[in-house]
C-alpha cells in the first residue's frame, strides 16, 4: 500500500517546508545583537586596530561588503536543478549582480591600490584559481550555472580593471543590496531564506527593512533640497503617496509579488524626494545611517554576520545616536 521511497521522500519533503518556513534568519540576529553591540561599543578600536581611523572607511566598507556578498552567492549553495518554473529570470539575475558586484569590487581595488599587492604572476594565478574552485562549488549540480556564474565573475573583473572612472559607493553598494532584497522575495527558497507563498511577516518585513534603508540611501544622496513646492500641493501629494504605500503594502502581505515589491518601494522614494525637495535642509547624516542600516539588515537577512559588523562599524564611525524622528519626517 505504502512505497518506502515515497514516504522517506515525503518526510524529507515536510521537514524542508518547515524549516523554511521558520524565520530561522531572524532568530540568529536575535542571537547576535550582543555581537553587535560590542562592536558598536567598541568600534572606534576596532576601526582603528584594522586601519581605516584616518582613511576613507566608506569606501573599505563598500568595497568588502560588495566582496563578501560575492562569495556569498558563490558559495552558499544555490541549486539551479530546483527552480520552480521552466524559464526562470533567476540564473541571469544572480549572474547581473555577480557581474555589477566584481565591477564595482575591481574598480574600488584598484582606486584604493589593492591590486597592486597582486600584481604578481603567481598572485594572479592564484586568484583566478581561487575563483575557479569557488564557481565548482556553486550552482551545483548543473554546469551551465557554473559557467554562467564563472563567466560573469570573470567579466565583471575584465571590465572593472578596464574602468578609469571611480563607481560611487553609495550608488553602487545600495542598488546591488536592494535588487538582491528583491531577488530574494522572488525565489526565497533558493537563497534558502523562506517558502514562496508561506512567508511569515517576519520574512516580508525584514526583506521590506532592507529594501527602505537601500532606496532611502539613495533618495537622500542624490536628493536636493529646493523647497519649491506649493504647501498646499505638497500635503496632497503626501498622502497620496502614502495611501499608496499603505495599500502596496497590505497587497504584498497577501501576495508576496515581487512586482508590488517594487512599486511599494518606488512609491516610498516618491515620498522621500517630495520630504526632501520641498524641504530646505539637507539629509547627509540620515543616508549615511541608512547604507548602514541596509547593510546590517542584508547581512541578517542572508545570515552572512560579516556584512553586519562592518554596516554596525560604519554606523559608529558616522553618528554617535540613531534618531527614528530622522526618518519618520521623511515619510
Amino acid at each position: 500500500m505504502f512505497n518506502d521511497v515515497s514516504i522517506v521522500s515525503t518526510a524529507v519533503s515536510s521537514f524542508n517546508n518547515a524549516a523554511l518556513y521558520s524565520p530561522y534568519f531572524f532568530v540568529v540576529g536575535l542571537f547576535s545583537i550582543p555581537l553587535f553591540f560590542m562592536v558598536y561599543l567598541y568600534g572606534r578600536d576596532f576601526i582603528t586596530r584594522i586601519g581605516w581611523a584616518n582613511q576613507d572607511i566608506e569606501a573599505k566598507v563598500g568595497f568588502w561588503s560588495v566582496l563578501f556578498l560575492v562569495l556569498w552567492l558563490m558559495i552558499f549553495g544555490g541549486n539551479y536543478a530546483v527552480i520552480r518554473d521552466g524559464i526562470s529570470l533567476l540564473p541571469v539575475s544572480v549572474a547581473t549582480v555577480l557581474f555589477a558586484s566584481m565591477v564595482f569590487v575591481v574598480n574600488q581595488a584598484k582606486k584604493m591600490n589593492y591590486l597592486s599587492k597582486i600584481a604578481t604572476k603567481k598572485s594572479k594565478w592564484f586568484v583566478l584559481l581561487s575563483l575557479v574552485v569557488l564557481a565548482v562549488f556553486s550552482a551545483k549540480p548543473t554546469l551551465w550555472g557554473i559557467l554562467l556564474q564563472l563567466s560573469a565573475v570573470f567579466c565583471g573583473m575584465v571590465v572593472g580593471s578596464r574602468l578609469n572612472t571611480k563607481l560611487s559607493n553609495i550608488f553602487w553598494g545600495s542598488m546591488i543590496f536592494v535588487v538582491m532584497s528583491i531577488l530574494i522575495l522572488m525565489q526565497p527558497e533558493f537563497f534558502r531564506f523562506g517558502q514562496l507563498g508561506n512567508l511569515t511577516l517576519i520574512h516580508v518585513g525584514a526583506v521590506l527593512l532592507c529594501g527602505f534603508f537601500g532606496i532611502t540611501a539613495l533618495v537622500a544622496k542624490y536628493t536636493n533640497a529646493r523647497g519649491k513646492i506649493y504647501q498646499s500641493a505638497y500635503i496632497k501629494l503626501k498622502w497620496l503617496f502614502r495611501i499608496l504605500s499603505i495599500f502596496a503594502f497590505v497587497l504584498l502581505v497577501s501576495t508576496e509579488s515581487v512586482p508590488v515589491f517594487a512599486g511599494l518601494l518606488a512609491s516610498l522614494a516618491i515620498n522621500e524626494m517630495l520630504s526632501i525637495y520641498h524641504g530646505k535642509t539637507s539629509y547627509e547624516k540620515v543616508f549615511k545611517q541608512s547604507w548602514a542600516l541596509m547593510l546590517i539588515s542584508f547581512g541578517i537577512i542572508i545570515i552572512c554576520p560579516v556584512i553586519s559588523l562592518l554596516g554596525t562599524a560604519y554606523l559608529f564611525s558616522v553618528s554617535e545616536k540613531l534618531h527614528y524622528k530622522d526618518f519618520t519626517k521623511l515619510l
